[in-house]
């Protein structure tokens, strides 16, 4: 089967700003949907909620069919995007 990535190549690699601007988007909308739930419950509640999130397999089976390099770069960038927004509510709970 042959199977075609949603993302460009650039010289045989992925075009890594591309990959990362569709994790931005990914995220966005994952927290979107996650804070409908959170605007319900304590922040501390909302936090710990927050940390057990699976996003890296979230991601891994939205790009299921993708190379792993390009699986890898989204799941970093969606890493490092939690990671910010877990310390801002920490932050903002203390």
């Amino acid at each position: 089967m042959y199977s075609v990535s949603r993302f460009k190549c650039i010289d045989g690699k992925p075009d890594e700003m591309e990959i990362e601007t569709w994790a931005e988007a990914y995220f966005g909308s994952m927290m979107n949907i996650f804070n409908g739930f959170f605007c319900h419950v304590d922040i501390n509640d909302a936090l710990s909620r927050m940390v057990k999130i699976p996003f890296e397999k979230l991601v891994q089976e939205q790009l299921d069919g993708e190379s792993q390099e390009v699986i890898d770069i989204a799941v970093a960038k969606v890493k490092d995007l939690a990671d910010i927004e877990i310390e801002h509510i920490k932050a903002y709970a203390e």
